[in-house]
């Protein structure tokens, strides 16, 4: 008699208790306490659930596409994720031979991967941990004085406004001048792409904002600054640095001569050979 194989284990959680439930920030903001973190698991399962049968290259197409601009994974790392998910019997794969070309790996969603899926999409308000390098600096652009704060905030413009036309481009490409959508699926992700275009242009608009603040806040600047009284940093001189280096194993050298010396003192003195 066959043994009959044992269904993939899918990890499960136990839904919030009624009431709300407390939240990071002494418990601010909400109503049902997460269950599940979001994770490039969660994104890939999502894409084979839409494209049955999507191989590995279109996966990480359509990946840099419609996700991106909210959600951030290097290609490296999105094969050895699918081979994982694969082990725990989230997804099945069956290759395809191809002549004169690299073989291909096409991917589709199980009943585990497909539960675990909407286990995600039904639990609770996740919220998000920010870390956010640009406002960490900006917190201390103080002590780069006026110009120099402008120049870091003007930087800061340039690469939310590379971004914004990148995302423009794609809305071009795939949304404009369409009286509907091709799918629902379609639908959510324009919505993400309008929340990515929203997102620039209010930074955009942040950064022209708090330059505007600056000009007109000049006389808070004090004369000097952390900036204007640093010291300046010796030159490297390869000749000197040569010789100090040259100075230091020297000096080590005798060191471990004068401690071997001792050694050998007290080994006479004891008796020892």
């Amino acid at each position: 008699m066959k043994k009959l194989s044992r269904p993939a284990r899918v990890p499960t959680r136990e839904p919030a208790r009624g009431g709300p439930q407390p939240g990071p920030n002494g418990g601010l903001g909400y109503l049902r306490f997460p269950t599940t973190k979001a994770s490039l698991d969660l994104a890939l399962l999502g894409l084979i659930a839409e494209v049955p049968g999507v191989s590995g290259y279109d996966i990480m197409k359509i990946f840099d596409l419609s996700m991106a601009h909210y959600w951030h994974a290097h290609p490296t790392q999105i094969y050895p994720t699918l081979d994982r998910m694969e082990e725990f019997g989230l997804i099945k794969q069956r290759r395809v031979v191809q002549r004169n070309r690299p073989n291909k790996r096409l991917y589709t969603i199980t009943p585990a991967g497909e539960r675990l899926l909407i286990e995600w999409l039904e639990s609770p308000f996740e919220g998000i941990n920010l870390k956010h390098p640009p406002l960490l600096r900006c917190r201390f652009l103080g002590h780069l004085g006026a110009d120099g704060a402008i120049a870091v905030l003007k930087e800061e413009r340039r690469s939310w406004a590379i971004h914004l036309k990148r995302y423009r481009e794609l809305e071009q490409n795939y949304f404009a001048g369409r009286k509907g959508y091709r799918d629902v699926n379609a639908m959510f992700s324009m919505f993400t792409l309008r929340r990515g275009i929203d997102w620039m242009e209010e930074n955009i608009q942040w950064c022209e904002w708090a330059i505007g603040e600056i000009e007109r806040n000049r006389a808070l600047f004090p004369a000097e600054n952390m900036r204007t009284q640093m010291k300046p940093l010796i030159p490297f001189d390869p000749i000197r640095h040569g010789q100090m280096a040259r100075d230091e194993m020297v000096a080590g050298m005798r060191k471990y001569n004068r401690r071997k010396a001792r050694e050998k003192e007290r080994a006479a003195e004891t008796g020892d050979t």
